[in-house]
């Protein structure tokens, strides 16, 4: 697996981690982004201008390293034959009809103390405001999922900005 980079402002493509938010699961290979591609944090330079900085291009092979062969196996001692115990006849299970599959639960927030006020926060990049109070369903957040606990590694839905790049917004 490769890694990319963004010559401009250093964003880095992993095909083992992917880009999720931009639509692209873990492990994708940069040869599966499309061509039309453009660097998610700077929109300045374009899937073309990229550069390798770790692993093999997407589709070729990594460089071979030497391996040393393995030790061989040591073959355990055999265990001492037990009594013979005779088996449990089989007994016969009643046909039963096939379960049907069972929704995942919604995610659910953790409990939050009586009392507590909910925040809005404000992403300094795009100007996308995340409100505890609503939470955000499309991004798996139940209505009272405090900011804090949102992943670390959660992006703006807007803009792709990191959670460091959102601030307590302050109505006025």
């Amino acid at each position: 697996m490769a890694t990319y980079q963004c010559p401009d402002c250093g964003y880095t493509y992993d095909e083992i981690q992917g880009h999720p938010h931009e639509g692209f699961p873990p492990g994708t290979l940069w040869s599966q982004v499309p061509d039309d591609f453009s660097c998610p944090d700077c929109a300045v330079r374009d899937k073309e201008d990229f550069v390798l900085i770790g692993g093999a291009p997407s589709g070729e092979a990594a460089p071979a390293q030497a391996v040393e062969p393995a030790p061989a196996p040591v073959a355990a001692p055999a265990p001492a034959p037990a009594a013979q115990i005779p088996e449990p006849a089989p007994v016969a299970a009643a046909p039963s009809a096939p379960a049907a599959p069972q929704p995942a639960p919604a995610a659910q927030p953790a409990p939050v103390a009586a009392g507590t006020a909910y925040r809005k926060w404000l992403c300094i990049t795009c100007g996308h405001i995340y409100d505890e109070a609503l939470g955000d369903e499309h991004e798996g957040f139940p209505a009272g999922t405090l900011f804090s606990q949102i992943p670390d590694d959660w992006c703006c839905p807007d803009c792709g900005a990191t959670k460091e790049d959102y601030v307590l917004y302050e109505e006025k």
